[in-house]
């Protein structure tokens, strides 16, 4: 699902690759983006993710992604953005507290984490804050 964003998007705004096996959750996050002025794709796994990140032109500017997946998890779908695609920065979200999620090997801990359910202000907080940092 591919939401366009409105006229008038906020300073910074650009392209995010929402990631979640979950649909409804996929689709609250694309939308609380989308209504704070980012374009956003949703896709339901990590194969998905890196295909559209493949063929994406012009590229993503921030992937927001669930840690805890079938198939691929989102700790290795983030070490393999970076392999292939440094420079686009991953955001990590769970329903599962942050404590649990790092103690089944999800991302180094100094990684932008939200335990959902999450505010729309806090997500987009921290996506203006890494594309922010991104393009200083």
């Amino acid at each position: 699902m591919v939401s366009s964003s409105p006229l008038h998007a906020p300073p910074g705004a650009g392209m995010v690759l929402v990631v979640d096996d979950e649909p409804l959750a996929a689709q609250v996050t694309s939308r609380m983006l989308h209504e704070g002025g980012y374009t956003t794709v949703e896709v339901r796994s990590a194969r998905e993710a890196l295909s559209v990140l493949e063929l994406a032109r012009p590229g993503f500017d921030v992937v927001v992604t669930d840690v805890v997946m079938p198939e691929t998890d989102g700790r290795t779908l983030g070490r393999l953005i970076a392999e292939r695609h440094p420079g686009v920065p991953v955001i990590y979200v769970s329903a599962y507290p942050q404590n649990d999620v790092f103690h089944r090997g999800a991302p180094d801990p100094l990684s932008l984490f939200l335990q959902k359910p999450f505010e729309a202000d806090t997500l987009l907080a921290v996506v203006r804050q890494v594309l922010t940092t991104k393009s200083t």
